[in-house]
C-alpha cells in the first residue's frame, strides 16, 4: 500500500488548523490563543513611534488562568498598508516588575 502525498500533506495540515482552532476555543478568541491564556481585560494602549509609514501601538492585557508564568500580555503591533504583524509576550508578575523597573530607569536617565 503506497501513501499518497497529497494525503500527507492534507492530514498535516488539518493536524495544525485543529489545533489552532482548539487553542482559539479554549483561549477565548484569536489573540488569547496567541497569548496561550484568556485576556481577562486591556488595561490601555500606547502609540510607539515607527517611521511615518508604520504604525506600531503597545497593548496590555490582564491574562487570566492559572498560569502564573502569563500574567501580563504585552501585544506588539506592526501596521502598515500592505501589511500586519502581532508579537504577544507573555510576562509574569515578576517579570512585569522587572520591566517596570527597567522602564523607570530608562525615564529616569532622560
Amino acid at each position: 500500500m503506497e501513501i499518497e502525498p497529497q494525503l500527507v500533506l492534507f492530514t498535516i495540515f488539518a493536524a495544525v488548523a485543529g489545533f489552532m482552532l482548539f487553542r482559539i476555543v479554549k483561549h477565548g478568541g484569536f489573540k488569547a490563543a496567541m497569548f496561550g491564556a484568556s485576556i481577562d481585560s486591556t488595561v490601555g494602549s500606547v502609540r510607539g513611534n515607527g517611521s511615518k509609514m508604520v504604525k506600531m501601538p503597545i497593548t496590555v492585557h490582564k491574562l487570566g488562568g492559572n498560569d502564573p508564568a502569563k500574567t501580563v500580555g504585552l501585544e506588539v503591533v506592526a501596521k502598515s498598508a500592505g501589511s500586519y504583524q502581532m508579537l504577544p509576550v507573555a510576562l509574569s508578575l515578576s517579570e512585569a516588575k522587572n520591566l517596570i523597573k527597567l522602564l523607570e530607569n530608562a525615564v529616569g536617565d532622560a
